[in-house]
């Protein structure tokens, strides 16, 4: 009897410790995703001749300023990176904690883009458990996702940009950054990369080849006449009495432009200008500039336009004899 009651006894203990094993909470299993939802691009940038332009992104507005270089960004619009967090809940308790967050460089800039340096942050939908430490690699606390739900912050940098004289390439230029998060007390060690971008061609310039000269000139016996010096080949014509003489050579005035091939321009130059001597001389350009230029060979190399200024200018009996000179100014941009 008693072994029986024993052996009764044992069972009913494990039973009851079944029962009590089975009505234990099942244990927290939080799920947390990182992605970069949104890139910084800075769209269109001309590097400048020298040295590094570095462009500041503010993270709380997305403006983009120019820090220091001479580089230039042909948009103004605003550009920041948006990171968003999410966590999967199992079971109760999840997703309630804070989340560390860690920020940093990662790999080799490409292009004439340089390493990422003073990475800020500000707050989207989440909220600031604990500030950021260095900018150099930031880190910092957000407060708990929430079951089943995502919370954001915007990330900025200062990004530089080489000039022309680093020899690097110009096109696409990438730096970029890491983004990990880990449910506190946990290290951060696993997350997405975020990108800062640009398109970058090399500055435009322009150089004078020659000056337009039109030489040694007779006055017409009497009544007016014209000289021109043709734009496309130097050649002086002269009507109404006028006559060309030389040396001088008469010349047109030549000029290259340099730059990122295939980009589009716009030349700029008066439609006349004039001539000091004993008298005033108006003279009257022309030039043979295409109605839509584009410089030689394509994005990611060098490419060159040449163009030539001629003009015209009335020439009377009663013109003073002497020197003229005179001078005129020509620009070119991209469009």
């Amino acid at each position: 009897m008693s072994r029986l009651f024993k052996t009764g006894v044992a069972r009913v203990l494990m039973a009851l410790l079944v029962a009590l094993l089975g009505a234990m909470p099942a244990q927290a299993a939080s799920t947390y995703t990182v992605r970069v939802t949104t890139n910084v691009d800075l769209g269109n940038v001309t590097s400048g001749t020298t040295g590094n332009t570095v462009f500041r992104v503010d993270p709380t507005s997305g403006l983009v300023t120019i820090v220091s270089g001479s580089a230039t960004r042909s948009s103004s619009g605003a550009s920041r990176a948006v990171v968003t967090i999410g966590c999967s809940a199992t079971g109760v308790g999840d997703c309630t904690k804070n989340v560390n967050v860690k920020l940093g460089v990662v790999g080799s800039p490409t292009g004439r883009a340089r390493t990422l340096s003073r990475i800020q942050i500000a707050m989207g939908t989440a909220t600031l458990a604990s500030s950021p430490t260095t900018p150099s690699s930031p880190a910092f606390a957000i407060g708990p996702i929430g079951a089943n739900s995502s919370k954001t912050f915007f990330v900025g940098a200062d990004f530089p940009i080489a000039g022309d004289d680093s020899g690097l390439p110009t096109a696409a230029a990438e730096s970029d950054f890491f983004a990990w998060a880990a449910e506190a007390p946990g290290a951060p060690s696993t997350g997405d990369v975020g990108r800062f971008q640009a398109r970058v061609i090399r500055s435009i310039a322009l150089s004078k080849a020659s000056d337009l000269v039109f030489g040694r000139i007779t006055k017409p016996p009497t009544g007016s006449g014209t000289v021109s010096v043709n734009a496309a080949t130097g050649v002086l014509t002269a009507t109404g009495g006028a006559f060309g003489l030389t040396p001088p050579t008469p010349t047109r005035a030549s000029f290259n432009v340099t730059g990122e091939g295939g980009q589009a321009f716009t030349v700029t130059l008066p439609p006349s200008f004039s001539m000091t001597g004993p008298a005033a001389l108006t003279v009257t350009t022309t030039n043979t500039v295409a109605t839509a230029p584009i410089l030689s060979s394509s994005l990611g190399s060098g490419g060159g336009y040449a163009f030539g200024v001629g003009g015209s200018m009335p020439v009377s009996n009663t013109t003073p004899d002497g020197s003229y000179s005179g001078s005129f100014t020509v620009t070119v941009a991209y469009n």
